[in-house]
């Protein structure tokens, strides 16, 4: 039998050249997609009225507005006001969403829940962002200023009127596609 005999003070050297390599390759690629990537935020100046309901929307959490746009563009609008469910259903026209249908039943909901402010938007993941923005420019305000919504100023007491009827959109499937 040959006995091995093993060194136990050799080095090991580490050849780091092909992980350099790599990283000298991923930096570039990763620097080129952050320059693609844009997070928009659409800036709003709202009245102090409209602010401070929408943060008593927030605390009471009472009513929930949820806006599904379907792959088909079918949009179905579903209003909770504690725990009691409505619905209402505006069909595409022409493969399109008939933005005119949309916004009318945006303004019935805001004649119905005028204290709602905040929705929820939850669009399929194969709806065009465009249509996205879409919808929520005819839920923001209404078109026609000659109609405003009654809101109540806590602070004053008194009733005033807005043409903002769900200035706060939120979206609820962002981690789904």
């Amino acid at each position: 039998m040959k006995k091995l005999k093993i060194n136990h003070h050799s080095e090991l050297e580490v050849d780091l050249a092909s992980l350099l390599a790599v990283m000298m390759k991923l930096v570039p690629v990763l620097l080129l997609s952050s320059a693609f990537m844009q997070i928009m935020v659409i800036e709003t100046d709202l009245p102090q009225v409209v602010t401070e309901a929408i943060e008593k929307q927030e605390k009471e959490n009472k009513k929930n507005v949820l806006v599904e746009v379907t792959p088909d563009r079918k949009i179905m609008i579903t209003v909770d006001s504690n725990g009691t469910k409505s619905s209402v259903s505006v069909e595409s026209k022409e493969g399109q969403i008939d933005l005119n249908k949309l916004h009318m039943a945006f303004r019935e909901i805001k004649k119905l829940h005028p204290e709602v402010f905040k929705i929820d938007l939850a669009p399929s993941g194969n709806v065009a962002y465009s249509e996205v923005v879409r919808v929520m420019d005819e839920a923001r305000r209404s078109r026609d200023f000659n109609i405003r919504f009654p809101i109540k100023d806590e602070k004053t007491g008194k009733d005033t009127t807005t043409d903002y009827m769900f200035p706060e959109i939120i979206f609820v499937n962002m981690m789904e596609g």
